[in-house]
């Protein structure tokens, strides 16, 4: 059960799946579960870390299948174009990022760490070991990294809401999570 919850608030914009074509987008899923899972989509080109596996190259058509028809809750997050390098450059090395972490570790890599090597080497944000998803995205939003944000089963107006856990609770849900699949 959710305690509380961390409120960043971000320009909230109708959901589109046209926008989702264009630029670079954070997708967190599962927005309301503990914890949220994140990727980055560079126009439409869907990346993630997960507990089994990098998942690289998913079209936007698929993800938004999922998403509809398992009615996850889910937010995406504009992010201000880079002014110089290439979205296909971007992607590139994200997915290199993606692949040296290969998959979600307890105590070692989150879902969001090969997020926080791209903006560190794309944005200048200082990478932070112990950092969770709702401090990130409040310190991409203190810095004007964010455009606006729109979600899909899930409604918002002033900004988004993020459910508040410790670093403890992420790796128990982790290794929760990992237990079938390998043995670490």
């Amino acid at each position: 059960m959710i305690s509380h919850e961390i409120h960043i608030p971000l320009k909230a914009r109708d959901f589109s799946s046209n926008l989702l074509q264009k630029g670079t987008w954070l997708v967190i899923l599962h927005a309301q579960r503990v914890p949220p899972h994140i990727g980055l989509m560079f126009s439409g080109n869907y990346n993630s870390l997960t507990i089994k596996e990098h998942e690289i190259n998913i079209n936007l058509e698929i993800i938004l299948k999922t998403i509809t028809q398992k009615k996850i809750q889910s937010i995406f997050i504009k992010i201000i174009p880079h002014p110089v390098f290439s979205m296909d450059h971007q992607l590139g090395i994200f997915q290199e990022h993606l692949k040296n972490f290969g998959y979600v570790k307890q105590n070692e890599t989150t879902c969001l760490s090969p997020i926080k090597l791209f903006f560190s080497e794309f944005y200048a944000v200082e990478c932070n070991e112990n950092e969770l998803l709702f401090d990130f995205i409040q310190r991409l939003h203190e810095n004007d990294f964010i455009d606006s944000a729109s979600s899909l089963n899930l409604k918002f107006n002033e900004g988004i809401s993020l459910p508040f856990y410790t670093i403890k609770e992420l790796n128990e849900k982790i290794k929760t999570e990992r237990q079938p699949y390998y043995n670490d």
